[in-house]
């Protein structure tokens, strides 16, 4: 490994190698792909630093790094904001090593106060060399390899029965493109408000929709309208939900109940291995609405640089902190929070 030397991709336009790489990798996920910068940039206007790990002429590794700074939350790098999955994907541990160590002086240079890497398994050497490790959000992952008629009689005879008495309260759902953000986003806009949390601005989706080969939208209407929605992405024999949303005052009838059992059905439809759920906080209301669908629990590997005199950021709306915000965001017009959470929302990763 003489020959290892990390590079940042903006000086060296070596954009084909790096897709190249991700492309080969079995374990990379989508969000390694350089579409994802371009999202982010057209966005957030957040800079980004790809550090690429190479060793005689050959890419060994590489690590998406975006830079955040906002007199509220601070000034960190993050691999990758908004996003389920991220962190560095190497060949071997030494060259995950030096992508870490390049990120840690990157860091210094750049004055910030952290570095959070979110990576769907553990690394090699990281807690040994300082990094502080956190395991406290899962991906929820459903299992699409038996049939369909297994899948459904594995759930509860009470979840079952919700499901259909979405469908018999004329619940329908549909595969959907870039036509159809509008609809989603008022679901999306609503829930978020709902939780207390600002909402994404509408063009982040557009720009996902855009850009990433097999985007959908699934949407659930009920009397013509939208009750429930979620963008769905696909890599190869895998397809996650990494947004989900339903209107709260249709709950009686099932309806997000309703849609994730549509969505197990398409996907298994499309020949996916397997349906992601998105992640959760562990043991949180969304976390066990989401084991009621039988998923393999994958807990996730959240790495952390700090600098000297640092703490562990904690910007999770279960902090205390954060509780007052909350109560008086779900109280706010939803017109208002889609204005206002969209500046807010760009620096919370």
């Amino acid at each position: 490994m003489q020959h290892l030397e990390v590079v940042d991709l903006s000086q060296t336009g070596r954009d084909d190698e790096w897709q190249a790489y991700v492309d080969s990798v079995p374990g990379a996920s989508q969000y390694h792909a350089l579409e994802w910068r371009e999202i982010s940039q057209r966005t957030f206007g957040h800079r980004s630093w790809y550090l690429m790990a190479r060793d005689s002429g050959r890419v060994r590794g590489v690590l998406p790094l975006v830079e955040m700074q906002s007199p509220l939350f601070g000034h960190f790098f993050v691999s990758l904001p908004f996003l389920d999955y991220g962190g560095i994907l190497a060949d071997t541990p030494e060259c995950e090593a030096a992508l870490a160590t390049a990120a840690a002086d990157l860091a210094v240079k750049r004055g910030v106060g952290h570095v959070e890497l979110r990576q769907p398994r553990a690394a090699a050497n990281l807690t040994d060399a300082g990094w502080t490790l956190r395991q406290h959000k899962a991906a929820l992952v459903v299992n699409l390899s038996p049939n369909q008629e297994k899948i459904w009689s594995d759930f509860s005879s009470r979840l079952r029965g919700k499901i259909r008495k979405a469908a018999k309260s004329g619940a329908v759902f549909s595969v959907e493109g870039s036509e159809a953000l509008g609809d989603f986003y008022r679901v999306f806009g609503l829930n978020m408000r709902d939780l207390g949390t600002p909402v994404y601005s509408p063009v982040f989706f557009q720009n996902i929709l855009r850009s990433v080969k097999d985007a959908v939208i699934l949407l659930v209407r009920r009397e013509g309208r939208a009750v429930a929605g979620a963008l769905a992405l696909r890599r190869a024999e895998r397809i996650e939900l990494p947004w989900i949303c339903s209107d709260y005052a249709q709950a009686s009838h099932q309806v997000n109940e309703f849609l994730y059992w549509n969505a197990i059905e398409w996907a298994f439809s499309m020949g996916a291995r397997e349906l992601d759920l998105g992640r959760c906080s562990i043991d949180s209301g969304t976390y066990r609405f989401k084991m009621q669908w039988n998923p393999e629990v994958r807990p996730l590997f959240w790495y952390y640089w700090l600098a000297s005199g640092t703490t562990l950021p904690e910007l999770s709306p279960s902090n205390p902190k954060y509780a007052l915000a909350i109560r008086c965001w779900k109280r706010m017009p939803v017109a208002l929070a889609n204005r206002l959470g969209p500046w807010i929302v760009r620096n919370i990763p």
